[in-house]
Formats: structure tokens, C-alpha cells, sequence
């Protein structure tokens, strides 16, 4: 995982002058640090900062898994067993603060469908900016066989997506199109 210097992870905090980089101890030009090409092992401009509240001892702070991850992986704060067809809320023991104009998105992980058929209850979980609540990942075991998690191990896999800025309006007529009102199935096999 690449560590990342206080002041660049927020970069807009270094919109103001020089500054001193945590890591090398250098003092860094204003225009330099603010070149986005700047080779530095270290800096990395962060456009979005999510703040994370652990609730409970067990809870693990998500990390990716290669710097290149879309997502980062959740983790169960209990021992918790699903049986066959069962549903079952699994919790993190986190809390999240997402900007405004963004949401995470909880995926199942393909290695437990793959390997057990689990996946989630809700097909996508979703985790709104204004939520400040344990963040809570409901498991369906599609499988055969029954599925056992331990303290830490990684249930889901979440995701952060900004979001248009769309409004909803009501009207009369839509702009007609080719496939028109064809559903389910109208596009072929």
C-alpha cells in the first residue's frame, strides 16, 4: 500500500505556500507540490476523503488489496455461521462519513460466490452520504453447505461512487426511441 503524506492526501490544504513533506523532510514549492506529475513515491493527490469510526474492538479498517483495487474488503466483527437458504446480517463494527455527492456501494466477494455461493441479500448494498450507522452486510448462503466466518475475516467488498447531480421531473411525453417500451427479453436471448 502506498503511504501517503498528510498534506497530499488533502491537497487542498497545500493550495497555501510552501510546505514541509512529512515523509523525505524536504521543504516542497508551492507549484511543485501542486504538479500533478511530481515523481514522489509518497504523494499521491487524494480527491475524495472518507472517514472511518470504528464501534467496536474487532472491527478492521478496510484496506485495499493492491493499490490498484477498485474496492476495499469489509471484515466481520463476530464468529457467525449461515446454513443453506439462510439470510444473515453480518456486522463490521464501522461507521462511515461519505461526502456529499458520493455513496459506497457493498459487493459480494467472487471468491465466496464462487466457492460457497454467498452473496448478498439486498444484491447491492448501499451506504448514503448522510448514514452515520454501523455499516451491516446481509449474506445469503445459495450454497449446499453451511458457511462459517471468524473474527476478521472479509465478508464483502465496498466500493466509493461519486454521483450525477440529476433531478427528477415529471412531464407528459419522453423522446421516443427505436427499442421504444420492448422489455424483458425484446433484445433477444
Amino acid at each position: 500500500m502506498l503511504e501517503t503524506c498528510k498534506r497530499c492526501r488533502y491537497g487542498v490544504e497545500i493550495i497555501r505556500g510552501d510546505y514541509k513533506c512529512e515523509k523525505q523532510e524536504i521543504k516542497i514549492q508551492r507549484d511543485e507540490a501542486l504538479y500533478p506529475f511530481r515523481r514522489c513515491s509518497h504523494f499521491v493527490f487524494k480527491n475524495c476523503l472518507i472517514k472511518i469510526k470504528r464501534l467496536h474492538s474487532n472491527a478492521e479498517i478496510p484496506r485495499r488489496a493492491t493499490p490498484e483495487s477498485a474496492g476495499f474488503d469489509l471484515h466481520s466483527i463476530d464468529n457467525i455461521t449461515i446454513n443453506p437458504g439462510e439470510h444473515k446480517p453480518v456486522r463490521t463494527g464501522l461507521a462511515f462519513e461519505i461526502p456529499p455527492g458520493y455513496a459506497m456501494f457493498i459487493y459480494p466477494r467472487s471468491g465466496l460466490a464462487k466457492n460457497h455461493g454467498l452473496t448478498l441479500s439486498n444484491a447491492v448494498g448501499v451506504v448514503d452520504s448522510d448514514y452515520r450507522g454501523e455499516v451491516v452486510v446481509l449474506l445469503h448462503n445459495a450454497g449446499e453447505h453451511q458457511v462459517s466466518f471468524q473474527i476478521g475475516d472479509r465478508v464483502a467488498q465496498a466500493i466509493i461512487h461519486r454521483l450525477p447531480d440529476i433531478e427528477l421531473v415529471e412531464c407528459e411525453e419522453l423522446t421516443e426511441t427505436e427499442r421504444g417500451r420492448g422489455g424483458f427479453g425484446s433484445t433477444g436471448l
